[in-house]
């Protein structure tokens, strides 16, 4: 019998950009938003800026060397959503009960964001219909 997964919001969505400080003027001259944090994933290899609408955050995300998964991405899929991050209590809890799912997950278990003290996970994008999905707990 499959196990429902208890999500609390969506965490994050991130989208993949050439240049963020580009993209940055970009969303403070359209929407009027001012960056509300940024912080840089060298294990990723992703500089990150973010603004965050009610509880969830719209990330925008740059390769830092151009061999990372973001500069694979734009090459070839072009700028655009990369992510979509949904908010779990616990990381590790919730991937265990997508794999009883039968779900295919990158990851057998949850990685470590030091930046965010958060845990995260990847679900393959082939198993949600072409869309890169990520669980992750703790707060933005």
């Amino acid at each position: 019998m499959t196990e429902k997964l208890k999500v609390n919001c969506i965490d994050h969505i991130s989208i993949a950009v050439k240049d963020l400080k580009k993209a940055e003027e970009d969303f403070r001259r359209d929407f009027g938003w001012e960056v509300d944090g940024r912080y840089s994933d060298h294990d990723e290899k992703i500089n990150v800026a973010y603004f965050m609408i009610g509880p969830t955050a719209l990330e925008i995300m740059e390769d830092m060397d151009g061999t990372g998964e973001v500069a694979k991405f734009i090459a070839e899929h072009g700028e655009g959503v990369m992510v979509l991050s949904m908010n779990v209590d616990s990381a590790a809890g919730s991937l265990e009960l997508l794999k009883r799912n039968g779900v295919n997950s990158i990851d057998r278990k949850p990685r470590f964001a030091k930046e965010l003290n958060r845990h995260f996970a990847f679900l393959h994008p082939r198993q949600c219909h072409g869309v890169l999905t990520e669980i992750i707990d703790g707060k933005y």
